[in-house]
């Protein structure tokens, strides 16, 4: 939300006096709601928001026809205070970024391993398509003529997280490929880790690929029969 709000009147400082509607434009044509996480449909109750704090002042309203009617800001002192202290933040702090994929990852042992390393590749694929793309815009003359130099020096960020990324997918599907196990051999001592080894079919007394589950083992044991030691006929099978 720091990251919308401090756009938002950023933009108003930029283009005031500017409607609602322009705002919202300027924001898609970045494509701020893909790099920034900037919601299209929370930019006007964001601008009220701002507004009703007084962060922003608005200074006419317009109506055309049946539209809905535009109002059209500026930003006051307390707004340009706020921008600033925001936008310092943002360039001093380091903030995490959230990706769902992260949480994904924290169940690989959930999926087969080929399936993992088939997902982990196509990643790749994916985020390298992405830098190509990218590198080809860099190129044009759209980006040479009719943009500032920090949006190249921007795409340049990402095309460089994305390399890192993509270098990442690949070394560890093939560790995954590898059959590197998901459990270190000295975890195994501990009984909710044995449990969890056994669960994803690594780790335990019981581990290998022909293991039967759990509650198959039980029933196993229960219609074994015990080996003979003597018989009749005085031989073991």
């Amino acid at each position: 939300m720091s990251a919308t709000r401090m756009m938002i009147l950023g933009l108003v400082r930029w283009m005031q006096p500017v409607h609602g509607y322009d705002v919202r434009r300027e924001l898609l044509s970045w494509s701020a709601d893909k790099w920034a996480n900037v919601q299209p449909g929370s930019i006007y109750h964001a601008l009220r928001k701002l507004a009703e704090e007084g962060q922003l002042r608005e200074v006419a309203t317009e109506q055309v026809g049946a539209r809905p009617a535009r109002i059209t800001y500026e930003i006051t002192p307390k707004g340009e205070d706020e921008f600033q202290n925001l936008l310092r933040g943002l360039w001093w702090n380091l903030g995490e970024v959230v990706d769902p994929f992260l949480a994904a990852f924290s169940f690989l042992p959930a999926l087969p391993r080929d399936e993992a390393s088939a997902a982990l590749r196509n990643r790749a694929r994916l985020l390298r398509s992405g830098n190509d793309s990218l590198r080809a815009a860099m190129e044009s003359g759209w980006m040479k003529q009719g943009k500032p130099t920090h949006v190249a020096w921007m795409w340049q960020l990402s095309i460089a997280r994305a390399e890192g990324e993509i270098a990442w997918c690949e070394r560890i599907a093939d560790l995954v490929d590898a059959g590197v196990p998901y459990i270190p051999e000295e975890f195994t001592q501990f009984p909710e880790w044995n449990q969890f080894g056994t669960l994803i079919g690594e780790g335990g007394a019981d581990a290998g690929p022909e293991r039967a589950e759990p509650s198959e083992r039980v029933g196993q044991a229960e219609r074994a029969e015990p080996p003979e030691t003597s018989g009749e006929s005085g031989t073991n099978e």
